[in-house]
């Protein structure tokens, strides 16, 4: 069992003007992703843009990798024992994820 990237998540004070931005980029389209994300949908790319208010450009956590696993709690394990720290479990009306810091202290997800 491993990991595969299922898209990647870019938090934006202006999500509108990011999508944009990134679907003109990729040649891509734009969609409402619910509970305020957008998502930007090109050549089997999947970038989500999620609100982020106090946005900091050089905020280590801007761009984060989100995994989906067919077992998170697994998967979790597995990451953990490779040098990731769990930061908190989420969850909202896409599903449940958890959040974890790679050994170098970036963010990312797994679902």
């Amino acid at each position: 069992m491993v990991s595969h990237v299922a898209a990647v998540t870019m938090n934006s004070s202006e999500p509108a003007r990011t999508a944009a931005f990134w679907a003109a980029c990729l040649d891509g389209t734009v969609a409402d992703g619910g509970n305020g994300f957008l998502h930007v949908t090109s050549a089997g790319v999947l970038v989500i843009v999620q609100p982020a208010p106090g946005r900091v450009a050089d905020r280590e956590t801007d761009v984060h990798l989100d995994l989906r696993a067919p077992d998170r709690d697994r998967e979790v394990a597995r990451l953990v024992t490779l040098g990731a720290r769990v930061v908190e479990e989420r969850a909202d009306s896409h599903g449940r994820w958890t959040v974890l810091l790679d050994p170098d202290g970036r963010q990312f997800c797994v679902s």
